[in-house]
């Protein structure tokens, strides 16, 4: 199982190099393989192993996980040079290279392009992003690397993917769906909003509603699971999977769409029916799968808890 070093591991590291450890030896303490060490300590290309600075070169590497981008050294001198010298905005240079403009402000805010807002024609006033924080509070959150054999083998049960599924672009009702890794058993419950408080709320209901046999949630960066130190406080795990990579949630992906034959994105989660959400579910779990060998997935969830549940 693969090992994602923490500020606090390269705390050590920066400690035990200070008083003479070898890389062999360090690895043995931070419970590493060698060739682990010897990478990290290339991050600081001085010589000098720093801990903070390497950190921030995690991070920012970290970053560049997942969705590649379609912006090249030629374009990024092709839209600086049309920003600096001709003066054109955002817009019409999108309308030129066929793409959203919206990418061009994307690459802006990242930093890519080595220009500044204020450099743009209008300032770039006329397109604010709105941040809402995604990423910005899984700092000494768990990634998916460190999620347990036993719940990427489907050993067990207990080891859920959790999703929220939206009506389109409007605020309201949401529903947060988890999948149990193992047996794929759905469970759907209405959320008031796509917020924190109420999705940890929900997820500690739903491990009292189960005897406490959640062991882990995999979720995504959305910024409903905020609250995943006070969800760990409480025992279980909480795994962040990797920016635009689903397919480490790919159980919960493809439900979700089962689900959206049912209720189309421009549909308002208010205007579905308890009675619609438990038809739903049965329509979901109770469909033998091939995958669980013919079971149906209350058959497989039930049946490794029946003791639990008796």
């Amino acid at each position: 199982m693969s090992h994602i070093l923490t500020l606090s591991d390269r705390t050590v590291i920066q400690t035990l190099l200070k008083v003479g450890y070898s890389q062999k030896q360090i690895a043995e303490e931070v419970g590493v393989v060698p060739s682990t060490i010897n990478y990290e300590l290339k991050r600081c290309p001085k010589g000098y192993y720093d801990a903070d600075q390497a950190q921030e070169n995690c991070e920012k590497k970290l970053t560049h996980r997942g969705r590649k981008t379609l912006l090249t050294e030629n374009l990024r001198e092709f839209v600086r040079g049309i920003i600096l010298e001709q003066r054109w905005s955002f817009e019409v240079i999108a309308h030129i290279l066929q793409m959203p403009f919206k990418t061009l402000y994307n690459w802006l805010d990242k930093g890519w392009l080595d220009i500044k807002r204020e450099v743009l024609p209008d300032h770039g006033v006329r397109y604010r992003k709105s941040h809402d924080g995604r990423g910005q509070y899984t700092r000494g959150a768990k990634f998916i690397n460190q999620r347990p054999d036993e719940a990427n083998l489907r050993q067990e049960i207990g080891h859920f993917e959790v999703d929220t599924i939206l009506s389109g672009k409007t605020r309201g009702e949401v529903l947060a769906t988890f999948t149990d890794r193992k047996s794929r058993l759905m469970i759907i419950r209405r959320l008031p909003g796509r917020d924190s408080k109420a999705m940890t709320k929900a997820i500690l209901e739903l491990n009292e509603e189960l005897r406490g046999l959640i062991k882990s949630i995999t979720s995504d960066h959305g910024k409903e699971f905020a609250g995943f130190k006070e969800i760990e406080a409480c025992g279980i795990a909480h795994y962040f999977a990797h920016p635009y990579a689903p397919h480490e949630r790919g159980t919960n992906e493809r439900l979700n769409r089962e689900i959206r034959l049912h209720i189309p994105k421009n549909q308002p989660i208010e205007s579905v029916t308890d009675e619609e959400l438990t038809m739903i579910s049965k329509y979901l779990n109770w469909r033998p799968r091939k995958c669980l060998g013919w079971k149906t997935p209350l058959q497989v969830f039930f049946g490794d808890l029946s003791e639990k549940f008796d």
